[in-house]
């Protein structure tokens, strides 16, 4: 352990506001307060893994609530990553070949890999030689000339996910018509992953070496502005490229790893954006359908990702929300912005009980709210409450075979719900005239 791990950790003043704001432990014995503790007494049993202990760092979400509570602000989401990676991504071990193996196997045999242990499908998503395919836009103009790059991410790999009736394609569709309806016809990367998962999972070096072939992508493109539509790309490629240019490649050897830091310390001179920061800023071009005579009003949720929490982006999808008129009505979750609870799972990680009773009892506060979509920025959030959504479904049609006791025992989340679960770019690019 580093001597500035320790100092971090010897911040804490034990007041276990981290604990209290801790989604996770509303469901489990989960304490960011006793990790710390055994941090700072350099107690080498923290880094034991036990699903059940309560302070096993592979249960964390890293979902910077323990962050933004903190008065000593200890980074506990960077001690965590950190100890991963020394732990040398045990909880992402699969290898490569096998994740393919098994998603191919899944594949043929038409099973859901939703329930798979999602380190695999993490790790599938990073062995590809060549970037995402490019082939997005149906509908939406591109300039490969244009100072605007646009990644839409993996959203082509979450199609693994086909039982859950979400079309992730329409996403990346989405962006570039809502882009051109606010003057901007952007370029289309060919791009790898970002890497988010394989750093949350401690694989330090797979990381590393995506954000090295990224930038070199991103510098050759000659792009001013990277514009994502998903929340974990834009605090990959705004925060920890960054932190990779100020020494995140440490262990990097040679001239080897000198060139490796310098082709990700390009990724400064160029901006990040979300898609909802130019929607709030540029949204008064868009021409929706919401509000015209005779549409009905949609009441709409949006759920706050935890990748946004860093930066406080909380603004820019409400008003690129309250952009689409006087038709959709924007309402507030009962944890909303910075105090939003996680949909459960984080880096592709931990899909189990806990997992689903976070996403669980976030359904049920949209549900109190009479919403008729929850919107929200990060694909994973809505695969994780879209298989919630069609669990639920499924058990309502086995509960209306049988009888009171049935429903009465295959209740999950309080009942079925009747509401759907979008992208941003889905639910705006949809009302597009």
């Amino acid at each position: 352990m580093s001597e500035e791990m320790l100092r971090l950790s010897r911040l804490c003043y034990q007041c276990g506001e981290c604990t209290a704001a801790c989604p996770l432990r509303r469901v489990s014995r989960f304490s960011p307060r006793r990790i710390l503790y055994d941090l700072a007494a350099a107690n080498a049993d923290v880094l034991k893994t036990d699903e059940d202990d309560e302070k096993d760092l592979w249960n964390c979400l890293v979902c910077e609530n323990c962050y933004i509570v903190c008065p000593q602000e200890v980074d506990f989401p960077a001690l965590v990553l950190k100890l991963r990676s020394e732990e040398g991504g045990a909880a992402a071990g699969a290898a490569a070949s096998a994740a393919v193996s098994a998603a191919a196997s899944a594949v043929a045999r038409k099973e859901s890999l939703a329930h798979r242990e999602f380190s695999e499908i993490a790790s599938f998503m990073t062995c590809f030689e060549k970037g995402v395919p490019t082939d997005f836009g149906v509908g939406g103009e591109t300039d490969e000339e244009s100072e605007y790059g646009y990644f839409p991410g993996c959203l082509d790999y979450y199609d693994l996910f086909f039982d859950l009736g979400v079309n992730y394609h329409e996403i990346g569709d989405c962006t570039v018509r809502l882009l051109n309806a606010v003057g901007i016809k952007p370029r289309i990367l060919s791009l790898k992953c970002c890497g988010h998962d394989a750093l949350f999972q401690g694989n330090r070096k797979v990381f590393e070496k995506l954000a090295a072939y990224n930038t070199r992508k991103i510098k050759e493109s000659g792009i001013k502005k990277l514009v994502v539509s998903c929340a974990e790309g834009f605090l990959t490629f705004k925060k920890y490229y960054e932190l990779a240019a100020s020494g995140g490649a440490e262990g990097a050897e040679g001239a080897e790893g000198v060139e490796e830091v310098e082709r990700v310390r390009e990724v400064e001179r160029v901006e990040v954006l979300h898609i909802s920061e130019l929607l709030s800023e540029r949204g008064e071009k868009l021409n929706f359908k919401a509000g015209k005579e005779g549409s009905r009003t949609v009441t709409v949720a949006y759920h706050d990702p935890c990748a946004f929490k860093r930066f406080g982006l909380y603004e820019a999808p409400r008003e690129a929300l309250k952009k689409a008129g006087a038709g959709v009505k924007l309402v507030e979750l009962t944890h909303a912005k910075e105090n939003a609870v996680c949909c459960g799972v984080s880096g592709m990680m931990n899909c189990n009980d806990r997992s689903k009773a976070l996403r669980a009892f976030r359904l049920d506060e949209a549900r109190a709210k009479k919403v008729d979509v929850l919107v929200t920025t990060c694909p994973k959030c809505l695969s994780h409450f879209s298989c919630l959504k069609r669990e639920t479904e499924r058990e309502r049609g086995g509960r209306e075979r049988g009888g009171e006791k049935e429903r009465e025992e295959g209740r999950v989340g309080g009942g079925e719900y009747d509401f759907e679960v979008l992208d941003l770019s889905v639910f705006l690019g949809r009302l597009l005239k």
